[in-house]
């Protein structure tokens, strides 16, 4: 004979509290995963009985419940602390578009600590990872120097309109990946007209139309996803240090890229 199942909210937590079907009392935590209620207190299955019980217990369930919400708010905290480590909490975001504005909000949400910096201003010394974004060729201007933070540890990423479509670069967690004149020249390579592919990338006015709705969502989630990425150091992580993510919004397709570094050219001696 089976038991009648219930499912009920644990009060001051993100908890359910669950009865299979076989009888067993188990917390179904946020995260998911199940765990099972080893020695439940004398008048829980009254409790659970009636929800108004459980939000107010009272004698010797009372004392069960606050140990038990102790107990899951405990492992709720650990969670969140997983999801977002304190030494790279401090993400930097260079550009002064409203995209960066969505980016900024959905990992601050998560618990990264977001500083929204001038174009022109210097990278803070505890910065843990940088993201910056251009509109076009002018505001790409430091990029040169923003693809030496590897050597001092800090990670950089950059996303960048080119004419309308966008493109993410790989990730630059070190100075063996690649840098942004790095995967311009490539792009320019893989052009069916080199020449005329490096002059847009150099001189490339902004778009006359602005992002899309469809455009800023795909955008800013693979920028979440590639952060989300670094920050767990995720297997797919050493994917996205050698992937151009691209989006091309007349088409709506969006493809990738391999994308490898390649040794600096050797200084021309003058004899």
């Amino acid at each position: 004979m089976t038991s009648p199942s219930r499912i009920l909210a644990l009060p001051d937590s993100g908890a359910h509290i669950v009865t299979g079907t076989d009888g067993r009392h188990r917390v179904r935590l946020r995260t998911g995963r199940f765990a099972h209620i080893s020695a439940p207190s004398t008048g829980l299955t009254d409790a659970l009985a009636q929800q108004a019980a459980l939000a107010n217990p009272t004698g010797p369930a009372a004392d069960f419940f606050e140990r038990l919400t102790v107990e899951v708010n405990e492992r709720e905290m650990a969670d969140q602390l997983r999801r977002w480590p304190p030494e790279r909490r401090a993400v930097c975001l260079f550009g002064t578009s409203p995209l960066l504005d969505e980016v900024a909000r959905a990992l601050a949400a998560w618990g990264a600590e977001v500083a929204r910096l001038d174009p022109l201003a210097e990278v803070p010394d505890d910065a843990a990872i940088v993201i910056a974004y251009a509109d076009d060729a002018h505001e790409r201007r430091r990029w040169a120097e923003f693809d030496l933070l590897p050597r001092r540890g800090v990670t950089w990423l950059r996303v960048y309109r080119d004419g309308e479509c966008v493109l993410v670069d790989p990730l630059a967690l070190d100075e063996a990946d690649p840098t942004s004149a790095q995967v311009s020249a490539r792009r320019a390579a893989a052009s069916s007209a080199p020449a005329s592919a490096e002059a847009w990338q150099s001189e490339a006015p902004s778009a006359q139309v602005p992002v899309d709705d469809a455009t800023r969502v795909l955008v800013v989630a693979r920028l979440v996803h590639t952060v989300l990425a670094w920050v767990h150091e995720d297997p797919s992580r050493e994917r996205l240090r050698t992937t151009l993510w691209k989006l091309v919004p007349a088409t709506g397709i969006v493809s990738e890229h391999t994308v490898l570094p390649f040794p600096a050219a050797p200084a021309r001696v003058i004899r």
